[in-house]
């Protein structure tokens, strides 16, 4: 199974904080172990406050004595337990928030192909029940609801986090005006990372690319029929997904749109220096996609929606270019505008690069995570 962008954050996070001298041990709880009725029984009440979880992180900070513990996702089997396991300790906690769970029942901000922000102001959202949001299922909505507006009410997020990372600006924004009611000086801003690359030579091959999971959210349906009715344009599309099959074959006579399949990392990152542009579609908010910063590490502009995040770290004209989200007429017009920039200059290209070594390299990110951490310990009573 490919490991999400969740998953490659907290990777790439604690080897660097380990090549830089510092002592990280990373405690990770696993979901895939509630299985069958009787577990899933036993996890939903375990959801709220996980006991065995609890004492597991105790275990830890016993015998590793952490000066900070940085936290990724308590869903579900962590649960909230280790935040007030943390408080018992005095350890301050330092919280990222890579999507948009404690204020959404899927944690996107979408239902129906369409943003949606019914429960954002909400402490028991009702809405997210009603549209059984998550998992297509009433009654696992209500458990994540539950979960959620239960620790709103207890104060758990406000008390027992020190300081939450947005992934950025936007959705940083976003959760300071929602139901959470956190202090504004509570949420600061740090985008994820990755290591440099390299960066493609020019010119570019003739093609288009596009990595990610074949699902609605990623947009897959919007730049499939955009490339469609571009026959003299090459869109070569890396990933896997529940809809991968039934695109393949409802596409399987457009000779300009290659399906690769799941690559592995490294031919991903060779086709993102080979390519025109990488394009991002999604019709969510999206948090901070890997995909966009590789694709900046490699000097290649990205065309996106202009949408949440991507509005904000794409900038258009300069670094890559914007489309309305959903739309493949746009995009299509947009594709063919960047050929015109891309052929009279390379400047998007310089300017993509630049913006990785400015926002995203490693060294940028230590410095930041630094900061952030020295903020909680110099804060935490």
């Amino acid at each position: 199974m490919q490991a999400g962008g969740e998953d490659v954050a907290v990777e790439l996070e604690s080897r660097l904080l380990k090549e830089k001298g510092h002592d990280v041990q990373v405690l990770a709880f696993d979901n895939s172990s509630i299985r069958g009725l009787f577990p899933k029984i036993k996890s939903a009440l375990n959801s709220f406050y996980n006991f065995s979880s609890a004492k597991k992180l105790a275990f830890v900070i016993r015998q590793f004595q952490p000066d900070i513990i940085h936290v990724h996702n308590i869903f579900f089997v962590a649960s909230a337990s280790v935040l007030f396991v943390a408080r018992r300790h005095r350890i301050p906690v330092v919280l990222t928030l890579h999507n948009y769970r404690l204020i959404c029942a899927n944690a996107l901000l979408l239902r129906n192909n369409k943003v949606c922000e019914l429960c954002v102001q909400k402490k028991f959202p009702l809405a997210g029940i009603r549209y059984r949001c998550y998992r297509n299922s009433m009654t696992q909505s209500a458990l994540v609801t539950g979960i959620t507006g239960i620790h709103k009410l207890l104060h758990t997020w406000k008390n027992k986090v020190t300081v939450f990372i947005a992934l950025n600006e936007f959705s940083r924004m976003k959760l300071l005006h929602s139901s959470l009611r956190l202090p504004e000086n509570k949420m600061v801003t740090k985008p994820n990372f990755i290591p440099d690359c390299g960066e493609g030579r020019l010119p570019r091959e003739n093609f288009f690319l596009f990595a990610g999971r074949f699902v609605n959210e990623k947009g897959i349906h919007v730049l499939l029929k955009a490339f469609a009715c571009m026959p003299e344009n090459k869109i070569i599309i890396c990933g896997d997904g529940p809809e991968k099959k039934f695109l393949e074959q409802l596409y399987s006579a457009c000779t300009n749109i290659v399906f690769t399949g799941q690559e592995e990392k490294t031919r991903v990152q060779e086709l993102m220096k080979l390519c025109k542009a990488f394009i991002c579609p999604s019709i969510w908010y999206e948090g901070a996609p890997l995909t966009i910063i590789e694709a900046f590490a490699a000097g290649t502009p990205v065309i996106a929606s202009r949408l949440g995040s991507m509005a904000e770290s794409i900038q258009d004209g300069f670094n890559g270019l914007h489309f309305t989200a959903g739309d493949a007429e746009d995009l299509q017009n947009k594709v063919k505008l960047l050929l015109q920039l891309t052929e009279a200059s390379d400047q998007l290209y310089k300017n993509a690069r630049q913006t990785y070594l400015d926002k995203y390299h490693p060294d940028v990110h230590y410095y930041s995570i630094m900061k952030i951490y020295q903020t909680a310990l110099a804060r935490y009573v």
